[in-house]
């Protein structure tokens, strides 16, 4: 049972905005993250970000989660919230014979009725790994209790796509169901007639997708994009199955994962051209060709800016049917590094100077006496030999002389430049 909570909660979490319409009524103010009611905006709950799917009023010190805010509306206890959570998910009625396992705790006779959770064995388990098997139950509970979505849904008319084999919950948002390559739902992306969209909180994104078409098993062209409505256009213009990817960021995860199970299928990245005025990057162009470099695969890109649902409801399939077929590999990669301002000979010429500056400067350091009157001049003497002022200049000490000619080149051998160890003119002082 314990788990069977969970997963109840989970669910009603994936569709908390719909519940609380029901439980609340329409928000008084409704923000990205927060919607409120009452006149001062009193109660608050949650709806996106890492809190999303609590509430909490502030007048009465009181909050929760979906089960509490059903207790809190309807009455009762917790297990006549949860009835009534799975009743308005549409799921089957509860099996009261679970409830006499370990991993909850019924609440005795004159406690407080609410749920005590006891994992009986969870206390090893990683609860990362647990939230999301707990967000991969809800989430395949979810679309199982969906019916068939409506063709005149709201936002697939927008878009001028069809439905295909999405479904849609009572408040008719659609949901997506995200896939591995096995079929294995882990979250789902829900979507509102006004085209809002969230995913099931704790929902596995990374790495999963959308399948459009499919089955992909027995393509000989995988289409990969960004969005659902992205994919249900492709594949309306070309009959190919498409992976949705959800964003530009899951490209880059979604790719490999293709490439690593079909290595000889042809793999086209369709590009969202984000090209838009004011702004200097393309997110969409730049995701979609690393994502293509990084497979090997294929890109085609819109002409003008927006995605391939923008190309086809603007000029029709088509148009849309025209640049998929005429994918090509990505460009390369720009560098990142300036032009060089010099030509060969002249880097050439610039560094043989810093290296000549540089002997110069190890021949003073090692002739020259610091206790020496004459060292300052002496330092002056070579560092202008060095730089080329006079090659010609011999230096002399009481003891050795220094010739100081032209530096060695470093395109040329150690032993051609005069510079070793001993020969005429280029002694050491002794150790």
């Amino acid at each position: 049972m314990n788990s069977d909570l969970r997963d109840l909660r989970r669910a009603l979490i994936g569709n908390w905005t719909g519940l609380l319409r029901d439980l609340l009524g329409p928000p008084s103010r409704k923000g990205a993250r927060q919607w409120r009611w009452n006149r001062r905006g009193s109660l608050s709950a949650a709806i996106a970000g890492p809190k999303a799917g609590t509430w909490f009023d502030h007048e009465a010190g009181c909050g929760g989660g979906p089960l509490e805010l059903i207790a809190r509306q309807h009455g009762g206890s917790w297990r006549e919230a949860a009835d009534w959570g799975r009743r308005w998910l549409g799921w089957p009625t509860w099996d009261e014979r679970r409830g006499s396992g370990a991993g909850i705790r019924i609440a005795a006779e004159g406690e407080d009725d609410a749920p005590v959770l006891v994992p009986a064995n969870d206390l090893d388990r990683d609860p990362e790994v647990e939230r999301r098997h707990a967000a991969q139950r809800a989430a395949q509970a979810t679309w199982e209790s969906a019916a068939p979505a409506d063709p005149y849904h709201d936002y697939l008319q927008r878009k001028g796509v069809a439905p295909r084999d999405l479904r849609m919950d009572r408040h008719r948002g659609l949901i997506i169901p995200l896939v591995d390559l096995d079929g294995t739902i882990h979250s789902f992306q829900r979507i509102e007639e006004n085209g809002s969209k969230r995913y099931l909180a704790g929902g596995a994104k990374a790495g999963n997708f959308a399948v459009i078409g499919g089955p992909l098993d027995r393509a000989e062209t995988i289409l990969v994009c960004e969005g659902w409505a992205t994919g249900a256009s492709a594949h309306a213009a070309t009959c190919l199955p498409v992976v949705a990817a959800m964003d530009a960021g899951n490209l880059r995860q979604v790719a490999p994962i293709l490439r690593e199970r079909f290595p000889d299928r042809r793999i086209v990245l369709l590009a969202d051209n984000d090209n838009k005025p004011g702004r200097s990057d393309n997110p969409g162009v730049t995701a979609a060709a690393a994502a293509a470099r990084a497979i090997r695969g294929l890109m085609a890109v819109p002409l003008d800016p927006g995605d391939f649902n923008d190309l086809a409801l603007h000029h029709g399939l088509g148009v849309a049917r025209i640049i998929i077929d005429a994918a090509a590999p990505p460009p390369p990669q720009v560098g990142t590094y300036p032009r060089p301002s010099l030509d060969t000979p002249a880097a050439r010429q610039a560094l043989d100077g810093l290296v000549a500056r540089f002997m110069g400067e190890v021949v003073a350091f090692w002739t020259a006496d610091p206790l020496d009157a004459d060292f300052g001049m002496a330092m002056a003497s070579l560092a202008t030999a060095a730089g080329g002022a006079d090659t010609g200049t011999t230096a002399h000490d009481d003891d050795d002389d220094w010739s100081v000619f032209d530096m060695p080149s470093m395109f040329q051998p150690w032993e051609a430049s005069g510079w070793r160890h001993g020969a005429s003119g280029a002694r050491g002082r002794p150790c």
